[in-house]
């Protein structure tokens, strides 16, 4: 048995001329292949799944290695209408004995984010993941400190604005300032956050219709929150994510919830480059 999760990538891909004919849909061939050359260049991925040869019984064995994924699905959106977009989506399959305090939110959204770089330059805007939390044990507090003091080494007075949203069932409702709260413990002093009041700022996120895991109207807004953090990436967005998603294990909802992460472009907002 598995459990799946997924990561999305949003944003604008101008497309380099020599890889223009280049096209991605849900088949998703072209980023499926870049994803999974990148993955095996990096050591996070083997045809064998999730198993490697162990000599430390006095035989080879083959055996689980908890910090690998299958990939499932592929796919993404390449229209060239300056628009944003859902450009790259992954899923993998994770075997359900293979419980961690983390997911492979960050190796799945580096592959992704090297991906569509290889073929245009990108404005990335925002990422959505599904996160199974029942499925989580451990204690990830470690981790989780060694990302905020990387995330340190930005430019302090920097302050770039970003929503983030929870999609969950009955098990979150109306715990946004428990939330907020435990957020703000593990963030630090790097990023700021607070309960979202009024409107809030989703035009960093495609309009999607519920495709991967994601709707924006069906359970969105269940928790909403504006952020402030020094810099803009994938890889804060990963932070912000895995910050979410460690806090409401925190408060007791232990099942799937789908995370957002996403520039707010508010009038006094720098214009960050994305990397």
């Amino acid at each position: 048995m598995y459990y799946e999760t997924l990561v999305a990538l949003h944003g604008v891909l101008d497309r380099y001329p020599w890889a223009a004919h280049l096209a991605c849909d849900d088949t998703g061939s072209p980023l499926y292949d870049l994803a999974m050359r990148r993955s095996e260049g990096y050591g996070w991925y083997s045809t064998g799944g999730w198993t490697y040869k162990y000599e430390g019984w006095g035989e080879a064995r083959i055996v689980q290695d908890p910090g690998r994924w299958a990939d499932c699905l592929a796919g993404g959106d390449w229209t060239q209408d300056g628009e944003v977009r859902e450009l790259a989506w992954m899923s993998a399959d994770i075997p359900v004995d293979v419980r961690e305090p983390r997911l492979p939110v960050l190796h799945i959204a580096r592959i992704l984010s090297d991906a569509v770089h290889r073929i245009g330059r990108v404005r990335f805007t925002g990422l959505h993941a599904v996160l199974p939390l029942h499925e989580l044990v451990g204690d990830a507090s470690d981790d989780l400190e060694a990302m905020r003091n990387w995330f340190a080494l930005a430019d302090p007075s920097a302050s770039v604005p970003v929503t983030v949203t929870v999609g969950a069932g009955p098990t979150a409702w109306g715990k946004e300032t428990a939330v907020c709260s435990a957020a703000r413990e593990r963030l630090g002093d790097i990023a700021e956050i607070d309960v979202a009041a009024g409107r809030l700022d989703v035009s960093g996120m495609a309009d999607l219709n519920g495709e991967h895991g994601y709707h924006k109207t069906r359970e969105r807004g269940v928790l909403r929150f504006t952020c402030r953090t020094r810099e803009w990436s994938p890889d804060v967005a990963v932070w912000l994510v895995e910050v979410i998603g460690d806090s409401l294990r925190a408060t007791g909802c232990a099942e799937q919830v789908v995370v957002t992460a996403s520039l707010a472009a508010t009038p006094d907002a720098r214009t960050p480059t994305a990397h």
